[in-house]
């Protein structure tokens, strides 16, 4: 016969080396301001996600260009909003993958609409 505390560390020893000790990455969200709309005009640029593509200003672009034209409208055509619209169809790693991408560009603000 086994004792109890036996069979309470065989117990211990399952559960520590049957669970995960991963730390999945943080993807931060800003909330936004409440501020004054008359301090600067926002040029905004459309960006719409779906599961088979990626259109910005309805142009059709891969992810890996985003950031190249995002910089690129940013100079040229003094954009500094992007209008995510993400469809249904599109999986959750498509949108952290792209709200990654518009991350790393400085001087743009974000809104996700529906």
């Amino acid at each position: 016969m086994t004792s109890l505390i036996d069979i309470i560390f065989l117990l211990l020893l399952f559960f520590m080396l049957s669970s995960t000790f991963s730390r999945f990455a943080d993807v931060e969200l800003g909330a936004s301001g409440g501020g004054n709309p008359a301090r600067q005009a926002s040029v905004p640029a459309f960006l719409k996600l779906s599961a088979d593509r990626l259109l910005l200003n309805g142009s059709e672009l891969s992810n890996q260009a985003l950031q190249a034209e995002i910089e690129r409208l940013r100079t040229s055509a003094n954009v500094n909003a992007v209008i995510l619209s993400v469809d249904e169809t599109a999986s959750s790693q498509q949108l952290v993958d792209t709200l990654l991408v518009l991350r790393r560009s400085t001087g743009i603000s974000l809104q996700i609409v529906r």
